[in-house]
């Protein structure tokens, strides 16, 4: 399918909701590769969360692949599996089009991100499972490689939050030759209220619960943990590359201001889906912060002639894009 007529063809494009959340809610297998295994050991969970943003009026299902690169599958000990997981998790978005009769109606982004293992019971990464850049690169090559034999339409790329790391990214993604969307996760800084790439020990509005009296380090995303201006990031990976450009994974709050700065800066498409969960690292599980109706009110409230493709990241069920899309039709 043209992704470019694609586009055209609609007002507005939805995304679906969070993947690996719902697979967590629904009772998916998990681990410190967040919601991979399911892929091979709770297929039929995958499958019911495409279903369900399908039936939804989702035009776009993302696979279930935002922790299956190599690197990260080195967690639970299954690095070797890294080929079967990524094609069982294509087959399983392909299965449920078919099921839902959309072929050629509904598309297949492929999920890929920063995100390597976490640390037992802390949202930080395992130091025993960080790659070097070059093994970082190679990770990220071989993944993209994948999910472009296996077919999928567009490479998503999720929860981009600083440069190094995001550059390297992006710079495999391009390389497949398929449109890339990057999603980019950021935070009102707690310091100096100024927007900034996403970093859990600097943002204002917290989103992890955690014991402090037994976390040593705050909880972060990437090894690094810097605090880098969110227009800094944008500058430099919108002159590498990308279709479409995006906030995600982000508050409402937040995701106000980077939107904000990211219209200012970039003239393309622009996505926008927002995460509305509390995550408890103790437990793995989730705390929905917003209602169905709350959501589609303040997504909408949020969305203008600019944004162009809009669903939701962590927390956000089919039935809270069923209520979003219901609102826009």
């Amino acid at each position: 399918m043209d992704i470019s007529n694609f586009l055209e063809s609609k007002n507005k494009i939805f995304i679906d909701g969070g993947t690996g959340s719902e697979v967590e809610r629904l009772g998916g297998k998990m681990s410190n590769a967040w919601g991979a295994l399911a892929n091979i050991h709770s297929p039929d969970v995958v499958l019911k969360v495409h279903e369900g943003f399908i039936n939804a009026g989702c035009d776009i299902i993302t696979t279930n692949t935002f922790a299956t690169c190599r690197h990260t599958l080195q967690g639970p000990g299954v690095e070797d599996k890294t080929l079967a997981i990524n094609q069982a998790a294509v087959k399983l978005a392909k299965q449920a089009v078919k099921n839902t009769n959309k072929e050629n109606k509904v598309l297949i982004a492929g999920s890929m991100t920063n995100f390597f293992a976490l640390s037992e019971n802390e949202y930080r990464p395992d130091p025993r499972f960080l790659p070097s850049l070059s093994d970082e690169e190679k990770n990220y090559k071989e993944m993209a490689k994948i999910l472009l034999n296996e077919g999928v339409d567009i490479l998503l790329l999720e929860m981009l939050l600083d440069i190094d790391h995001s550059k390297i990214l992006l710079n495999a993604a391009l390389e497949t030759g398929l449109p890339v969307w990057v999603g980019l996760s950021c935070c009102i800084s707690k310091h100096d209220q100024t927007i900034i790439g996403r970093n859990y020990g600097a943002e204002k509005t917290e989103s992890l619960i955690y014991d402090k009296t037994k976390i040593v380090e705050n909880p972060k995303f990437l090894p690094e943990d810097k605090i880098i201006p969110l227009v800094d990031i944008i500058d430099e990976l919108t002159s590498i590359g990308g279709d479409v450009y995006g906030i995600m994974h982000s508050w409402f709050e937040d995701s106000k201001l980077g939107l904000e700065v990211l219209k200012d800066k970039w003239s393309g498409p622009i996505m926008f889906y927002p995460e509305i969960h509390l995550f408890d690292t103790s437990t793995g599980g989730a705390i929905i912060t917003a209602t169905e109706d709350e959501f589609a009110e303040n997504c909408s409230n949020l969305i203008d002639n600019r944004i162009k493709i809009i669903g939701g990241c962590c927390g956000v069920t089919d039935n809270h894009l069923k209520s979003l899309i219901n609102k826009f039709k």
